[in-house]
C-alpha cells in the first residue's frame, strides 16, 4: 500500500516541474525571475522524487536517494530567498547575493562528512540529533521568513500594478505552503509515512501557484510589436493600415479622432469620391514598381482629401507604402499629413505679405503725393503750376493727353493750343463732384471756396480705381488752392491789403493741410480691414490736431518764418495727454525747452514727430499705472536735439526701426528724413527717442 502511495508523489511533483519549468518560458521571457523559479521547481522535484523513492527501494540504493533528498531540502530555503531577492530587486543578483547561499553549503558539508544513517532508522540524519538540528531549523525558518517578507514588501511598493498583483499572489501561495508544511512537520507525528506525500502535494500547490502568478501577471516585456503599437498611436499623422483587398484593419488614435470613425471599413469611405480613381492608379503603380523592388516600396506623396464621418473634408499629403511578408504583399500603410494648419498658415503668410506690400505701396504713394503737393504749392505761376500737375498725373496715372481751362472774365479759356474738348462749359456745369469720368473723358474741377476757377480735362485711357480718383480730387483741390494763391500774389503786388490776404492764405493753408491729412486717413483705411480701425482713426486725428495747432499759431503770429516752438509743443503734448491718459493713470508731463523759434517748413514735421512719440508713450509705456513723460528741445551746436522719453516698460526685445510695420513709427522715420535729421533710441528702464535736426531753409512765398 505504501509503495503505491509513494509512487503517486513523484508523478504529481513531475507535473509541477513540467508546469513550472516548461510552461513559463513559453509564455513569458526567460528573465532572472523565471530562472530562479525554475531552480526552485527542479529542487522541489528532486526532493519529492528522492524522498518518495527512498521508501520504495532497498537499503543499497536508499543512501543515494537519502543524500539527494537532503541536498534538495538544504538548498530550497536559499533558492527561495534568492527568488524573493530577484523579484523585489527586479534585476540580476549581484556578487553580494551569493552570501545567503553560503550556509546551505555548510549544511551540505555537515551532511556529507557526518554519520549519515542512524542505526535502525534510515530517515533521519545522525548529525541533526545534536545542536545541528536547531541550527538547521533556524536556517530554514529565517530564510523562508526573510523571503516572504521581501515578497510582501514588494507587493506594497512595486510601481507596476501587474507586479503588485503578481507579488501578492506569490506571497499568499508561499505563505500557505510554508504554514501547511510547518503544521505537517510540527503537529503530526513523523512516523506517519503519508507526511511526505502531503508535503509533496503542498509543494506542488505552491509551485503551481507561483507559476500561475508569473504567467498571469508578469509585466509585459518590451517587444517590437508593442513598441510599434505605442508609436503608432502617438504619432500626429493619420495612419491607416489596409489589407491586400483595401479593407481598413487598423487606424491610429489621431486618424480615429480626425475622421470620426468608430469601426474600420473600406478606404473608399474616407477618400473623397473624386480622388478614388487617383488612389486606384497609385495602388496599381505601387504594385507595378514593387514587383522589381527587393523591399517595401515607398511611393511619392500624393495630395488629396479625406472625408470625415460628418462630411467635412480634410486636405492631406498622403504617403503610401507597401507592406510585405517575405515576397508576398499583405497590405498597405497610408500615412497622411493633415494640411489644414499648413494651409491656414500659408494663407496668413500670404495675407501678411500682401498687407505688407500694400502698406509699402501706400506709404510710397503717400510720400509721392506729399512731395507732389509740396511741388504744386511751391509753384509761382499758373504755367509752372499746371506743368507740375500734368507731369505728376502723367507719371502716376498715365494721363498723357490733357488740357487746362481757366475762367477768365466769366468764360472758360484754354491755357495752350494742345488737347481740346467739346463744350467745356457744359462739362463744368454737369460736374456735381470734384471728378467726372466718362468713357472717353476725365474732368477735374478747379474749385476754391465754392467758386469754379476752371477745369482740367484728360483723354480717358483706362478705368480708375479708388486711389486714383482720390489722387485726382486731391491734386485738383491743391491746384485750385495754389492757383488762387497765385492770383492773390498777383493782386498783392498791386495792393496794400497784405495782412488780410496773408490771413486768408493761412486759412487756405489750414484747409490744404487738413486735406492732406484727410488723404492720409483714407490711405490708411484702404489697407486696414480690422475692427480696431477706430483706434487707427483716433491716431490720425491726433496728427490732424498737431497740424491744426500749427495753423492756429500761424493765424496768431502771422509770420511763417518765426513760430514759438515751446508754446506749440507744450500745448500739443498736453492735448495728447488729455486724449490718451486713462482714468486709472497718473502720468506727469514735464518739459525742458530752450527759447527756440522755427519756420513752418521745420515745425510742421517736428510737430508730427512729437505727436507720434508722445502718443506712443501714453498708449504703451504705462500699461499698469502711471509714470513720467519728458519732452525736451535743446540747441545742439548748429542744430537742435528733440528728446521724448518715458520711464515705462520700454520697447519690445525685437524692436527694430528697419523692419517696422507701424505706420506711426514709419512716419517718424520719414519725417526725420524730411528734416535731414538722425533718429536714435534707447530702451533701458524706459524708452528715449532722440532726433537731431537742423532748421529747413524757409522759402518765402511773397
Amino acid at each position: 500500500m505504501w509503495e503505491d502511495e509513494h509512487l503517486h508523489s513523484p508523478v504529481c511533483t513531475g507535473i509541477a516541474l513540467l508546469y513550472g519549468s516548461w510552461n513559463i518560458p513559453l509564455r513569458v521571457r526567460r528573465g532572472n525571475l523565471e530562472w530562479s523559479f525554475l531552480l526552485i521547481a527542479i529542487t522541489m522535484t528532486i526532493w519529492a522524487m528522492a524522498s518518495s523513492l527512498l521508501y520504495t527501494t532497498t537499503n543499497r540504493y536508499a543512501l543515494i536517494f537519502y543524500i539527494l533528498s537532503n541536498l534538495a531540502w538544504i538548498l530550497l530555503p536559499a533558492l527561495f530567498l534568492n527568488f524573493a531577492v530577484v523579484l523585489s530587486a527586479d534585476k540580476s543578483p549581484g556578487k553580494f547575493t551569493v552570501i545567503p547561499i553560503v550556509p546551505s553549503f555548510i549544511f551540505i558539508y555537515m551532511l556529507l562528512v557526518g554519520s549519515l544513517i542512524r542505526p535502525g532508522d534510515i530517515h533521519e540524519l545522525m548529525s541533526w540529533a545534536g545542536g545541528g538540528r536547531g541550527l538547521f531549523e533556524a536556517y530554514m525558518v529565517g530564510y523562508f521568513a526573510a523571503a516572504v517578507s521581501l515578497i510582501w514588501n514588494h507587493a506594497r511598493v512595486a510601481t507596476s500594478y501587474r507586479e503588485r498583483k503578481m507579488s501578492t499572489l506569490i506571497f499568499i501561495v508561499s505563505s500557505f505552503s510554508l504554514i501547511a508544511g510547518l503544521i505537517l512537520t510540527t503537529f503530526i507525528s513523523s512516523s506517519i509515512h503519508s507526511i511526505n506525500t502531503l508535503g509533496q502535494i503542498v509543494g506542488m500547490v505552491g509551485i503551481a501557484g507561483i507559476a500561475h502568478a508569473i504567467i498571469k501577471y508578469h509585466p509585459p516585456a518590451m517587444s517590437p510589436s508593442l513598441a510599434g503599437e505605442s508609436i503608432l498611436d502617438k504619432v500626429t499623422d493619420l495612419v491607416i493600415l489596409l489589407d491586400a483587398t483595401g479593407e481598413i484593419i487598423r487606424l491610429n488614435h489621431r486618424a480615429k479622432k480626425e475622421l470620426g470613425l468608430d469601426s474600420p471599413g473600406d478606404w473608399r469611405e474616407i477618400v473623397a469620391p473624386e480622388h478614388h480613381q487617383k488612389m486606384r492608379r497609385e495602388f496599381e503603380d505601387i504594385m507595378e514598381r514593387a514587383s522589381s523592388s527587393p523591399g517595401d516600396y515607398h511611393h511619392s506623396p500624393v495630395s488629396l482629401e479625406y472625408v470625415r464621418a460628418d462630411g467635412e473634408r480634410i486636405p492631406v499629403k498622403l504617403f503610401i507604402s507597401l507592406i510585405r511578408e517575405g515576397s508576398d504583399a499583405v497590405g498597405y500603410s497610408l500615412v497622411a499629413q493633415d494640411l489644414r494648419h499648413t494651409l491656414r498658415l500659408r494663407d496668413r503668410i500670404e495675407e501678411s505679405e500682401k498687407s505688407e506690400e500694400l502698406t509699402r505701396m501706400r506709404l510710397h504713394e503717400f510720400r509721392t503725393l506729399n512731395e507732389a503737393i509740396v511741388r504744386i504749392n511751391h509753384s509761382n505761376s499758373p504755367e509752372e503750376l499746371f506743368r507740375n500737375v500734368m507731369a505728376l498725373l502723367n507719371e502716376h496715372l498715365g494721363l498723357s493727353e490733357g488740357a487746362v481751362y481757366l475762367v477768365s472774365d466769366g468764360v472758360l479759356r484754354p491755357m495752350d493750343d494742345g488737347f481740346r474738348v467739346d463744350n467745356p462749359e457744359e462739362i463744368l456745369e454737369e460736374m456735381d463732384d470734384a471728378v467726372l469720368v466718362r468713357d472717353d473723358l476725365i474732368a477735374v474741377a478747379l474749385k476754391h471756396d465754392n467758386r469754379n476757377l476752371g477745369l482740367m480735362a484728360f483723354r480717358n485711357g483706362h478705368d480708375l480705381d479708388e486711389y486714383e480718383l482720390r489722387l485726382l480730387e486731391t491734386v485738383g483741390g491743391e491746384a485750385a488752392s495754389t492757383l488762387k494763391r497765385i492770383f492773390y500774389e498777383d493782386r498783392l503786388l498791386e495792393s496794400l491789403e497784405e495782412k488780410e490776404l496773408l490771413l486768408r492764405e493761412i486759412h487756405h493753408r489750414v484747409k490744404n493741410n487738413l486735406q492732406v491729412i484727410s488723404s492720409l486717413l483714407n490711405l490708411q483705411s484702404s489697407y486696414i480691414d480690422d475692427p480696431g480701425v477706430t483706434a487707427v482713426l483716433r491716431d490720425s486725428q491726433g496728427r490732424i490736431m498737431s497740424m491744426s495747432m500749427i495753423h492756429e499759431k500761424l493765424y496768431r503770429s502771422g509770420n511763417l518764418a518765426d513760430i514759438d516752438v515751446r508754446g506749440y509743443l507744450e500745448g500739443l503734448a498736453r492735448s495728447i495727454m488729455f486724449s490718451y491718459m486713462r482714468p486709472d493713470q497718473h502720468v506727469d508731463l514735464k518739459f525742458e525747452m530752450d527759447d527756440i523759434r522755427l519756420n513752418v517748413d521745420t515745425i510742421m514735421p517736428l510737430g508730427l514727430i512729437v505727436n507720434e512719440l508722445v502718443t506712443n508713450a501714453f498708449k504703451y509705456a504705462f500699461p499698469d499705472g502711471g509714470g513720467e513723460v519728458r519732452v525736451s528741445l535743446r540747441r545742439d551746436g548748429d542744430g537742435f536735439l528733440l528728446t521724448v522719453a518715458d520711464d515705462g516698460v520700454g520697447l519690445p526685445d525685437d524692436f527694430n526701426l528697419d523692419s517696422l510695420r507701424s505706420l506711426g513709427m514709419l512716419l517718424v522715420r520719414n519725417l526725420t528724413d524730411q528734416l535731414n535729421g538722425e533718429l536714435e533710441y534707447t530702451s533701458n528702464g524706459g524708452t528715449e527717442f532722440r532726433v537731431r535736426f537742423s532748421e529747413i531753409q524757409y522759402r518765402k512765398r511773397f
